[in-house]
This record gives C-alpha cells, structure tokens and sequence, in this order.
C-alpha cells in the first residue's frame, strides 16, 4: 500500500488544499496529513478547533490526519518541516507531496543541497550579521530570490529534513497558485480567506466557514499584550528563539498600544514580523529552547484528530511498524461520511 504524506495547516483548508489531496490520491492509496493543532506557525491561534480543521480534510479526501506537536507547528520553517517529515516518516510514508510557488522540483532540491554546503552556511551567517533577515541572508547565499516565497522556503526544508533523517520518502512537488485577483482563478490563499469573508463562498467549502472563529485573532492579541506586560526580561530570554537582547527590547515595548503597534517596535531587518510572532505565542505557552532540544532529539508523538472509517485497518498497520518509543493515540475519531463526532476512543469498524 502505498501512503502520500502532506504536511499542513488548513488554515482554513480551502480548493487548493482540495487539489493537492486530490493529486496525492492519484499517486498512492492513503493520503496521511500532519497537521500543526490548535497554533500555527505564523504565531497565531488557528482559525478553528484542530479537530474541526481535521474533520474538514477528511471531508476533502484525506484518510487520516494527526497533530503536529504545538513546539514544531509554532516553530521556524526548518524546525516544522523536521517535525512533520519525521512523523511522516514514521507513519510509513512513501512520498511527501506539497504545493510550492516554483513548482519545480529539481530547482528545489538544487538549494536545498547548496544549503547543506559549509561555505554557503557561512555567507548566510555573514549577512546575519550584517542584520539582514534569514530568508534574505539565504537569498544572498545562495544568489536566488526562492527563499522570498513562504510555501519554497518550506519545500525546501521539507527537502532537508529528508536528507537529515536518512528517510526513503520522495519529495513531490505542484506549482501553487492563490493569486486570486485574476479572472477565472480557482485558488485563494488562507491569508485571503481569513481576512475576506466574501471570498469564502467561491474558494472554500460551507462546513469549513461555518466552524471558522473570525475574532479569535483579536482576542488573541489582546491577551498577548497582558502576558507581556506581566513577564519579566529574564522569562523571556529562555523563550526559544530569543538572542541578542531581544528580551530586552520586548520588554521595553509598549504593551498599551496594541499588538500590530507592539510588533511593529519589536520587528527589524533581522527578526521579520513573522518570527515575532512566534516568540510571542512561545512565551505564552512557555515554550523555551531547552524544550526545542530535547523536541528535536528525541521520539515524537502524535495524536490521531480525525480518520476516515475504511482507513482504520491502515492506522493498525502503522502501529505494528513502529517501535515502543512512538505511539499512535486517537482522542477523537471523526466518521467522514457523516461528518458527526464518534466516541473518543479509537474502534476498530467492521
């Protein structure tokens, strides 16, 4: 049997997402998503319940989903693709398909194996230095603007952590097209969907908007703003990521002022807004670097958020794979024809 793997947010899950499972179904038998949970790695809470947000990919085709453990999924590019390539890897499968802005796969692994050459890791670490910011600094490097687009940076890295962990699984990539101002497009982003309702009935699906919480953003904005203005400079410089005295600067903000205002004051050339961001939520849910070390050294475990019933027998099988350090548990089981809730323990169906 063979087993596709998609590395995801579903934030919310929108037609393109749709396509992407429905070219992986093409090239396997079972399409295994790993999913970031109830935080993305944009720093910020997801726009609905990661079981919710697992119900919808089953609906769109995927036969099982399960968690990105929160430290990966609100972690850097580097860090989530590790994370979501090594459970997937150790669900047993074959290849890993995601979208990406280049579409070509060979370009792809072209930067990703000048980026595992010691000479290109010490330009980077030269225009580091010089403030600029990662993805900028890699630019440089390696004398191509392929990193500037999110969805290479992550195809990339997802590349890398294949090769790191000696994993079989083969790399596929699809062009990744969301530029929906233009006519006769098919494809919005999860940005555009979050911030434009209107959008929302032509590029997602009626039981995605209506579980989607609009204001969770905004209470989550405010509420960081109190966490920070009651934690001291010494909490925050153990916060994973934090170096340079970042703690300091974040805590001689102005917390009064708003988040968008906060972040701004934060932000440089160096630590791009996005990886703000991160820090924030990280501080809040205490996340520091020596949790980053023993996430990335040691055994990871998933959490089951959604299968559909006809793939219960391939969950089996993965179990039996696996050795005694890696669990596979299932809260919630979601019946994919029904879209209803099932018992929280994991049955085995007829």
């Amino acid at each position: 049997m063979k087993i596709a793997a998609i590395i995801c947010e579903f934030n919310p899950i929108h037609t393109g997402h749709k396509r992407l499972i429905d070219y992986a179904k093409t090239i396997a038998e079972k399409v295994v998503c790993v999913m970031s949970g109830n935080f993305v790695q944009r720093g910020m809470p997801a726009c609905a319940d990661k079981y919710d947000r697992a119900r919808h990919a089953i609906l769109c085709g995927a036969d099982i989903v399960v968690e990105l453990p929160t430290v990966f999924a609100t972690s850097s590019a580097e860090d989530f693709a590790y994370g979501g390539v090594k459970i997937a890897n150790q669900l047993g499968a074959d290849c890993l398909v995601f979208g990406s802005e280049c579409g070509d796969i060979e370009k792809l692994q072209e930067i990703a194996n000048l980026l595992d050459d010691e000479s290109i890791n010490e330009k980077i670490q030269t225009y580091l230095a010089q403030g600029n910011s990662y993805p900028k600094a890699v630019s440089l490097a390696v004398n191509s603007d392929i990193l500037q687009s999110p969805n290479n940076t992550l195809a990339i890295e997802y590349i890398r952590a294949i090769k790191k962990i000696g994993s079989k699984i083969k790399p596929i990539t699809i062009k990744r097209e969301d530029n929906y101002h233009g006519e006769g497009v098919e494809y919005a982003s999860s940005t555009a969907l979050r911030k434009d309702i209107t959008l929302r009935n032509k590029f997602t699906f009626d039981f995605v908007e209506t579980d989607i919480d609009d204001n969770i953003e905004e209470k989550f904005c405010q509420f960081a703003c109190h966490h920070l203005a009651i934690t001291d400079s010494q909490a925050l410089s153990k916060i994973d990521g934090v170096a340079e005295g970042l703690n300091n600067k974040i805590y001689k903000a102005d917390k009064h002022l708003g988040y968008d205002t906060l972040v701004e004051q934060i932000k440089s050339k160096r630590y791009t807004r996005a990886k703000i961001q991160r820090i924030i939520l990280r501080s809040i849910l205490g996340i520091e670097e020596f949790d980053m070390c023993l996430a990335r050294d040691g055994e990871i475990q998933t959490k089951v958020l959604a299968i559909r019933t006809d793939a219960v027998a391939l969950l089996q099988r993965c179990n039996d794979q696996l050795d005694d350090s890696f669990t596979v548990t299932a809260d919630k089981l979601y019946l994919s024809f029904s879209g209803k809730k099932a018992p929280t323990k994991l049955q085995k169906i007829d």
